[in-house]
């Protein structure tokens, strides 16, 4: 007869091999399921941040043109700024956006340089943008000024983009607009862009910022990547963007970016995956590149604007 002891040291055996092995079977299967939910939800939360981000953006620059007669800010290089001694107004600067935003990154330029300084950081960020200081960029054609050219008394005289005064053939490429301007639903004020520029200060991490403008070069659809794409040409510091960590080494095809929703980390400059837009009417939506050009014609499909005159240099 079993004692009471006995019993209990049969009854509290340990578990089996193929016990353990089924115990960690379904651990690996239910974690196997969970990280790509998780990986999702992760993906779905920097894309809601990035978007809020360029709302708030977009909303200071509607800010700045309530401020300043319906104009949105300039994008005038090189020109001395009577205001702060150094050169260069552009709608990123400290002494323009920077009235509306605060400054989180103020690493793309140094102290010393002649330029204004810019702000980036904060909302100028989009979280899929590796190594970000400034990840979204202005169209053209929204800025109040474009270029500029000195006057023989050393005053600088402006000009609204597509003016034909400083560069023949302007006025064929897109037409300026502010914030009274048709169909502002659709037309491009913000969008994402490359981070073509990699800050100055090298005692810090290095981040990279994208350039004053987009949208000056070619035909509407080849902006978005329609037909060749844009290639180097439309890129300043050739040698700076092929270094950026979301190049691939190689030169862009369009001005936005498409790899950064859904994030992917390879083949970065391939024409797939969607980008953040901001709008003259205040929103902000996210296109893919189908939405974006005909691929048969390699045409915008004119769902979303550089400027007015898109209908007359692309029509279907």
């Amino acid at each position: 007869m079993l004692s009471s002891s006995n019993r209990d040291q049969k009854s509290q055996r340990a578990f089996t091999l193929i016990e353990l092995l089924v115990v960690i079977a379904i651990i690996a299967l239910l974690v196997g399921i969970l990280l790509p939910a998780l990986g999702r939800a992760r993906d779905a939360a920097r894309d809601v941040l990035c978007k809020a981000n360029e709302r708030q953006l977009v909303t200071s620059l509607l800010i700045y043109a309530g401020d300043f007669k319906n104009k949105f800010p300039p994008i005038l290089d090189s020109i001395p700024d009577p205001d702060t001694g150094k050169i260069s107004m552009i709608w990123y600067d400290e002494a323009r956006i920077g009235q509306y935003l605060p400054q989180m990154d103020s690493s793309n330029l140094l102290p010393g340089n002649i330029k204004n300084n810019t702000v980036g950081g904060g909302i100028m960020q989009c979280p899929n943008h590796p190594s970000a200081g400034r990840s979204f960029s202005m169209n053209y054609w929204a800025a109040s000024s474009g270029s500029w050219r000195r006057r023989p008394d050393g005053t600088s005289q402006v000009f609204p983009p597509g003016s034909d005064a400083i560069t023949n053939g302007e006025s064929q490429l897109g037409k300026a607009f502010d914030t009274a301007v048709d169909l502002p639903s659709m037309m491009m004020l913000i969008t994402e862009a490359w981070g073509t520029f990699p800050s100055e200060d090298t005692s810090k991490p290095t981040t990279w910022f994208a350039s004053g403008l987009v949208g000056y070069y070619g035909m509407p659809g080849l902006r978005f990547g329609g037909g060749m794409g844009l290639g180097g040409y439309a890129f300043p510091n050739l040698n700076f963007v092929a270094q950026a960590p979301e190049s691939g080494g190689s030169f862009p095809k369009s001005y936005l970016p498409y790899y950064r929703h859904p994030k992917r980390i390879s083949d970065l400059n391939a024409l797939r995956g969607s980008t953040n837009i901001g709008f003259a009417d205040g929103h902000v939506a996210q296109y893919s590149f189908e939405r974006l050009v005909n691929k048969t014609t390699g045409k915008s499909t004119k769902a979303v604007l550089w400027s007015s005159l898109d209908f007359t240099m692309e029509p279907q």
